[in-house]
């Protein structure tokens, strides 16, 4: 896979919580901000990343249904699972379901805690332990 689009309803609030909660990197910001590139992009490993189609833009083509909070990702994290609780109430952001036992795509076993981003995407932070 190359990438994946989310659709931004607040692009700083979501800047703010990819950059900010989860440590990513936000690429191409300063070219979306003088308008030189459409999009930017939020970088989670060297080979990972979500290209953003910020708010107040349309950008074609698209999704059919395409609207803010209609992802819902996974992301490992090196992190245990107390550290990524700990994080989430640092920065305020109410876990939803979790930590609870699930496995990982190659079927081992991780503990995921669930959180919504500011548009209301589905966020789960999958750990080892």
């Amino acid at each position: 896979m190359d990438h994946v689009v989310l659709y931004a309803g607040d692009s700083e609030a979501t800047i703010a919580f990819y950059r900010g909660l989860l440590g990513c990197t936000i690429e191409l910001e300063d070219e979306w901000r003088s308008g030189t590139y459409p999009v930017f992009r939020i970088r989670f490993t060297a080979g990972h990343y979500v290209n953003v189609h910020p708010s107040g833009t349309v950008l074609t083509p698209r999704a059919a249904a395409a609207a803010p909070g209609g992802l819902d990702i996974c992301f490992r994290s090196a992190w245990a699972s107390s550290e990524v609780a700990e994080r989430f109430a640092g920065h305020g952001v109410e876990v939803e379901v979790g930590p609870v036992p699930r496995r990982d795509a190659l079927g081992r076993p991780s503990v995921s805690q669930y959180v919504r981003d500011p548009d209301g995407n589905l966020i789960e932070v999958m750990t080892a332990t």
